[in-house]
């Protein structure tokens, strides 16, 4: 009676951990959209993956104001976002601003907190239907 008591707990606790794990979460093209257009301040369905190079995205935005196109590069290690204007350096120095993601809200919002050189830091929040 016992082995099956706990049988059942072991399924009930591991289903529920799978449900946590089925969570949708956000493409890297995704999170490196949302995270270029929250460092500049724009909206991220108007940044585009123009091209991909290994783990490297290009990204592109076109300024409805003189159609000035800005280019940016942007790669993804563990939950923090690398990025560089093109043609520009790797925004990895430690003096640089240190910009990671958090896909929260049971995967229906993707955070985006820039950690500034200052010491200060900006957090914003993007539902999913704002970047999709």
């Amino acid at each position: 009676m016992l082995f099956v008591f706990k049988l059942i707990t072991f399924t009930m606790l591991s289903a529920s951990v799978s449900l946590a794990s089925d969570a949708p979460s956000f493409e890297v093209e995704a999170i490196c959209r949302t995270a270029i257009a929250s460092i500049m301040g724009r909206d991220p369905k108007l940044m585009q993956v123009t091209l991909t190079a290994g783990d490297v995205l290009f990204l592109t935005y076109d300024r409805p104001a003189d159609n000035f196109v800005w280019t940016y590069r942007c790669r993804i290690e563990g939950n923090r976002v690398i990025w560089a204007s093109e043609p520009g350096r790797w925004r990895d120095d430690p003096k640089d601003d240190a910009v990671f993601f958090e896909v929260v809200g049971a995967g229906k919002q993707l955070r985006i907190i820039d950690n500034h050189s200052d010491g200060s830091s900006t957090k914003q929040l993007f539902d999913r239907d704002m970047i999709l």
